[in-house]
């Protein structure tokens, strides 16, 4: 099992940015020490729910105080994006950090944030698939390429250079929690990034259909992987790990402000909302607990076909004390203790047996009551 460190910069009380952006950067170097594999740097516009508006940037800065770390995006929001300076910009950044990015791609999901650069929801979806495609042929045609879309055109042709380090491209993910996300991972040997919001049953259901898009399109099944989202705090003990749940309650709520459109002045409403999750339902998606706990959490995540966790641990304004304690723990005795975990062997069989899964029971398994 691989672990990382994902980030975004919430910053509920408006912050000084760079002071923000630097305790951000202290925990990557910190994991880095710690035996994380990797960063995953999101991208969020607009608002106070994540400091992140320029995630290829912020990588390269990360990318120069690191030496081991790989350092990702989760994720480039193709839809916002011009495709051949997207392609270049990721093809510089792989270059100036010696070929440690792997580049996570997304859809979006957050209207307000897309609204801002004239686009909306409705059209993402064939915006990025068409910009995926340019991103592609940039990166491994070493002739000069048009492209005809309904959304993108390219009339002139042109070669884009530098071609990334790593060849033919960075390794790719993909964020999603619809049956086509998976369906685009198997296709083009992506790494899906899947949620723990949807439970270890929603999970199996989502990394079944994976793997049963893989089979009809003739690719060997071994060896698959999956990622799995994971809000994550340690701490010496189970009460002390519960005292940050009103952090990552405010990143919730403030997820579901963003998602309303409730906005004033970039600052999101971060209220109780409808069908908001008692403690006890919230707390059995969240990986919070003294190291034990979270072992044993980890180890479940594990059944349920989970290769690689990203741990959420920068959300709602947590202090940074806080926060390096928890990569420290996670350091010490989390990730020694389940290094060489993997899923069953017999899981992947019977996920592939399983009848085929819909885009909304992936959704209603995110807002489905958790079962112990």
């Amino acid at each position: 099992m691989k672990f990382g460190l994902f980030l975004e910069w919430p910053n509920p009380t408006l912050r000084n940015w760079k002071t923000l952006f630097e305790e951000g950067v202290q925990q990557v170097q910190y994991s880095e020490e710690m035996g994380f594999d990797y960063c995953l740097i999101a991208e969020h516009h607009f608002t106070n729910y994540g400091n992140s508006p320029a995630p290829l940037m912020q990588a390269l800065y990360i990318g120069q105080r690191t030496r081991r770390i790989k350092i990702g995006t989760a994720s480039v929001i193709l839809p916002v994006w011009q495709p051949l300076r997207l392609a270049e910009e990721i093809a510089v950044l792989d270059n100036l950090i010696d070929g440690r990015l792997m580049c996570g791609i997304g859809r979006g999901y957050q209207g307000y944030e897309m609204a801002g650069f004239g686009s909306d929801l409705d059209e993402s979806r064939g915006k990025f698939q068409e910009t995926f495609e340019v991103l592609l042929r940039a990166w491994t045609s070493d002739e000069s390429f048009t492209y005809d879309g309904e959304h993108i055109q390219i009339e002139h042709p042109v070669t884009v250079f530098p071609k990334p380090k790593q060849k033919p491209h960075p390794p790719l993910w993909i964020s999603g929690t619809s049956v086509e996300s998976m369906q685009l991972a198997a296709q083009h040997g992506m790494l899906p990034l899947s949620s723990s919001a949807l439970g270890m049953d929603g999970v199996k259901k989502q990394l079944g259909s994976y793997l049963q898009a893989r089979e009809t399109m003739g690719i060997p099944l071994t060896q698959p992987s999956l990622a799995l989202q994971c809000m994550t705090h340690v701490a010496p003990t189970d009460e002390e790990a519960l005292e940050a749940l009103p952090y990552v309650r405010w990143q919730t709520r403030a997820q579901r402000g963003l998602n309303r459109h409730d906005v004033i002045d970039g600052a999101v409403t971060a209220t109780p909302f409808d069908g908001e999750p008692d403690d006890e339902s919230f707390l059995d998606r969240l990986y919070f607990g003294s190291p034990e706990t979270v072992i044993k959490k980890f180890r479940r995540a594990a059944d349920a076909g989970a290769t690689h966790i990203s741990s959420w641990m920068m959300f709602g304004g947590i202090e940074h004390e806080k926060l390096m304690r928890s990569i420290r723990l996670m350091g010490e005795q989390v990730i020694p203790a389940l290094r060489d975990i993997e899923p069953p062997k017999s899981l992947y069989g019977e996920l592939l047996a399983q009848p085929p899964v819909s885009t909304e029971e992936l959704q209603r398994a995110r807002l489905a009551p958790t079962r112990r």
